[in-house]
């Protein structure tokens, strides 16, 4: 295991106390029968005084930055500035009677539904609020043999969530020591509903060699092949000038949205799921901010000075994360999804990245192009509490039951060929 330097900040006794805060449930706090260290606590930042939570705030970036697990979502400059007047942060943070910062949980607070869907098609929707954390809390080598952290943590979460408030773990690496916990640490259900959000899957990652040339040595020999020969047909095109852009400051934001939407609007996940890029405020803004920070690093590719895909991404701690891709349908011939896929590797390579993140999901191409994964699984924990708790419940067994026939569908060849049919109609010519 790593060892992780420990931020020291300069809080006083009077701050870290070892008191009994109702930090887990029924109000144990450090005195459990679980043996919880009596030398550390959770501490909400909102009521902390400015002062403190400014210097919490370095520590935070001093911590995540030398920690292992952490995520572009993990840093609280990046969730501040996704903030709205219906979205928000929280952050929890666990401090050592010496003022060392021990653990750190920071949520995305914002509108969702817990959701009734058949087929894609929601039947009845429960609107909540939903504190999201990416991966899990980030604990330091000192908290991590020890499971009472994340217990006092669950404990108080739950004295702060609402009626309507659930709590969300967006892509849960099943192997860490929060997956593990979350599996395993079964008195966590007297108090929330645990249940998995969709079924796992294999979070896909290109660890980047030195150079392009060693990538795709490294592909397999049928996957090398085709980039190969995706890449030749098009770039000796003669009827076909091949280009694309990078966009990374801020006044490029709104030709990279025009541009990208115009791609965007033609398949079939937007109009058949509504999913895909869109230029509206909220999406400007967020771009506009991380191109402030220089984390933003979106592609379009264009053949004969006409865009035909698009890759979306940002660029954060020497970690790309690719957060959006489209191809125009009517291009697809020609594989210009796969060649701006290849084209940003390459750039990615050409500048010194270290990683690129396909995040969340499984498809056939992110399974080619990478050279690394790890099983993640996105979970729902509900608070045993009227009205949220008797939804959650339903919502269990009615997946559990549609997830039975989906299985049926899925054996027999049912769904591909709904899938196939449904992504014809939604992408066809009007």
């Amino acid at each position: 295991m790593t060892t992780h330097s420990q931020s020291q900040i300069g809080i006083s006794d009077n701050v870290v106390t070892t008191g009994r805060e109702g930090f887990a449930p029924e109000g144990r706090g450090h005195s459990s029968t679980m043996g919880i260290n009596v030398g550390w606590m959770w501490k909400d930042l909102d009521h902390l005084n400015t002062r403190l939570r400014s210097e919490l705030l370095l520590a935070i970036k001093a911590f995540i930055r030398n920690h292992p697990d952490a995520v572009m979502d993990h840093d609280p400059d990046w969730l501040y500035t996704k903030c709205s007047c219906d979205k928000s942060v929280k952050i929890f943070v666990c401090l050592a009677k010496d003022g060392s910062l021990l653990g750190y949980a920071p949520f995305f607070v914002h509108p969702s539904t817990l959701s009734y869907e058949l087929f894609g098609v929601s039947l009845f929707e429960f609107r909540i609020r939903r504190y999201s954390i990416t991966g899990s809390p980030l604990l330091s080598t000192r908290a991590m043999v020890d499971d009472s952290f994340l217990q006092d943590l669950f404990g108080q979460l739950r004295g702060v969530l609402e009626r309507h408030e659930v709590m969300f773990g967006l892509g849960v690496n099943l192997d860490s020591h929060f997956g593990r916990f979350v599996r395993q640490y079964t008195d966590l259900q007297k108090w929330y509903q645990i249940f998995p959000s969709g079924k796992s899957y294999c979070r896909r990652l290109i660890i980047m060699p030195e150079s392009f040339e060693q990538y795709i040595k490294e592909l397999s020999h049928n996957t090398r092949k085709d980039v190969r020969r995706t890449l030749r047909d098009l770039e000796k095109n003669a009827e076909i000038a091949v280009s694309y852009r990078v966009f990374t400051a801020p006044e490029d934001v709104p030709e990279f949205l025009s541009l990208a939407q115009s791609v965007s609007g033609k398949t079939y996940q937007r109009k058949l799921l509504g999913l895909g890029i869109s230029d509206n405020t909220d999406t400007r803004q967020n771009l506009i901010l991380a191109a402030e920070k220089g984390w933003l690093r979106s592609y379009i590719l264009l053949c004969n000075n006409e865009p035909v895909a698009y890759q979306h991404g940002f660029l954060h701690s020497g970690v790309y994360y690719a957060e959006q891709t489209g191809y125009d349908p009517s291009w697809s011939g020609k594989s210009v999804g796969t060649i701006m896929q290849i084209y940003r590797i390459r750039d990615l390579i050409d500048i010194g990245v270290a990683k690129l993140d396909f995040l969340y999901g499984d498809n056939e191409k992110k399974r080619s192009l990478s050279n690394s994964f790890h099983q993640e699984q996105n979970y729902y924990f509900v608070p045993r509490k009227f009205p949220v708790s008797g939804i959650a419940y339903g919502l269990r067994l009615f997946n559990a039951i549609t997830g039975l026939v989906g299985d049926f569908m899925e054996k027999n060849g049912i769904k591909s060929k709904i899938r196939r049919f449904l992504r014809a109609r939604a992408t066809r010519d009007s």
